[in-house]
């Protein structure tokens, strides 16, 4: 560590602690999104076998053009199926202003 800046040293610092901030199983930061909602108040086991609904097309452009009832359908594993159908909706709507970026 020795040469280092500040926020080398912090990062490095953290790093060592907390380990990899990229742990998150997630090919693109929308699907971290997807995660980070459909994890809440549920087993990572049964997020897994949600996202596995999804096939290989778990994308936003996807999530917006399907109707409601069907998105619910592939995340009741994840539980509280019907609200977190409605934020992914909400989420990937906001998404959606900035160009999916």
């Amino acid at each position: 560590m020795a040469g280092d800046t500040m926020p080398q040293r912090l990062y490095k610092t953290l790093y060592a602690h907390y380990g990899d901030p990229n742990w998150w199983p997630a090919r693109t930061p929308y699907e971290v999104m997807v995660g980070a909602v459909l994890t809440q108040n549920t087993a990572w086991s049964n997020v897994e076998k949600a996202i596995t609904g999804f096939g290989e097309d778990l994308s936003p452009q996807r999530v917006a053009g399907m109707p409601v009832e069907q998105l619910r359908d592939i995340i009741r594993p994840s539980g509280f199926f019907v609200r977190k159908a409605d934020t992914l909706k909400t989420i990937t709507a906001w998404y959606a202003q900035y160009d999916w970026d």
